[in-house]
């Protein structure tokens, strides 16, 4: 259905409005009483019969083989993969189980003469699938063809995707020709009425699917977030850190921040993008402004944000302000990501932890926003951290409040 739109849907209305009738169970129309016709002026008796009406008409979508094909490609779905994708499973069937009969043929129009190949078979069954027709044609196929047909059928009887066969079929088709998806007799048996957006609603399970069973986006403030946290997913939760895809600050050239994490999720709702995306802030005072905007924005169902989680260390940090050194509460007013490795990777040359300086006010949330004072040498420490843990070196207590991101994601992601 994802390869037709609204706009190709076809109906004969007289026809479609009295099946959608029938299945909603009201009582026939008597057409001998001028009065009961009367209310129905546009529809005709004779269509209340199926007869009356030819199947190519009655209800359905339908488009060009050009269109279809170019929607198809656009999705993914290729002739070349297609062929490709069945040859190469056939030659592994080939390495298992040896030839089979289909391989004792003479490929046709082989000169000089050579026995059917894994790729002979594919093509072989696309054009036999095609010459067969519906089932009431009776079409005669030769053996070599109902060989090939069947290893077809075989390839496409489990979860692969229908479009894949869809796409081989089409190719080669008169591009101007009419590609058909008859569905009057569902429509018959009340799989829907007439007035559904049933293409509609098929991308939209597409999405749901896609949301379902696609990575999980996290968009995060800046490049250290991006490359440190897969790092990190993958030492603390080996078993769900697959399942995120975090932009790529380092290849794209993205630039950072907090109204970028914002953007970036307008943008990405705008575009139809069907994963499931998070949008990780920082737990501080911009991190709430931004969470405070983005609570003003119409986002899917399957976009969320968030800030990083509190730490209990944070409660009382070393804090630098117009009072000089005071310890203070930071959650929610300046806990970057590098507060989330421990304590012990926050403590400064002098082995003190290194302080928050408290920079500007943002009036939105009526607070101050606070920042590392020695970012880039938490960083390093961090980088050193990680490189140890992936060498083999024993995850401690320190590797909790990491594990308390990959919770949140994880929650998050859980959120429809």
């Amino acid at each position: 259905m994802t390869v037709f739109q609204e706009e190709d849907k076809y109906m004969h209305r007289n026809w479609a409005m009295m099946v959608d009738r029938d299945n909603a169970g009201l009582p026939d129309i008597d057409f001998d009483d001028p009065e009961a016709h009367g209310s129905y002026p546009d529809i005709d008796p004779d269509d209340y019969k199926h007869e009356s009406v030819d199947t190519s008409e009655r209800f359905g979508y339908k488009t060009t083989v050009e269109t279809a094909v170019t929607r198809l490609n656009l999705m993914g779905f290729t002739a070349e993969r297609c062929r490709r994708e069945m040859a190469a499973c056939f030659r592994d069937l080939t390495a298992w189980d040896g030839p089979d009969d289909a391989h004792e043929h003479i490929a046709p129009g082989s000169d000089p003469a050579r026995n059917v190949t894994d790729d002979d078979i594919a093509e072989i069954g696309l054009q036999a699938y095609l010459k067969r027709g519906p089932a009431w044609m009776e079409t005669k196929l030769t053996e070599l063809e109902e060989l090939c047909l069947d290893k077809i059928e075989l390839f496409f009887e489990g979860d692969l995707d229908r479009r894949l066969l869809i796409a081989g079929l089409l190719d080669r088709q008169d591009p101007q020709a009419t590609f058909r998806l008859d569905l009057s007799d569902l429509l018959s048996g009340g799989a829907f009425k007439s007035t559904d957006q049933i293409s509609t609603k098929a991308l939209q399970d597409l999405r749901e699917e896609t949301a379902s069973t696609g990575p999980i986006i996290v968009l995060t403030e800046g490049k250290f977030d991006s490359r440190v946290l897969p790092r990190a997913l993958k030492l603390v939760r080996p078993d769900i850190a697959g399942y995120f895809k975090f932009l790529d600050f380092d290849t794209t050239r993205a630039p950072g921040g907090t109204d970028k994490v914002v953007a970036n999720l307008k943008s990405f709702a705008a575009a139809g993008v069907m994963n499931r995306v998070i949008g990780l802030l920082d737990n501080d005072t911009a991190g709430r402004e931004a969470i405070k905007q983005i609570a003003g924005i119409a986002l899917p169902n399957h976009y969320s944000a968030c800030l990083l989680p509190d730490l209990i260390y944070a409660r009382s940090y070393p804090t630098l302000g117009p009072s000089g050194e005071v310890s203070d509460n930071i959650n929610g007013r300046a806990c970057s990501l590098e507060f989330y490795f421990g304590l012990n990777s926050l403590q400064g040359p002098k082995g003190v932890p290194v302080p928050v300086q408290w920079k500007a006010y943002k009036e939105s949330v009526q607070d101050y926003q606070g920042e590392l004072a020695n970012k880039q040498y938490v960083q390093a420490r961090i980088d050193a951290l990680l490189t140890a843990a992936e060498a083999g070196d024993p995850l401690d207590e320190s590797w909790e409040p990491v594990r308390l991101i990959a919770q949140t994601l994880i929650e998050k992601a859980q959120t429809r």
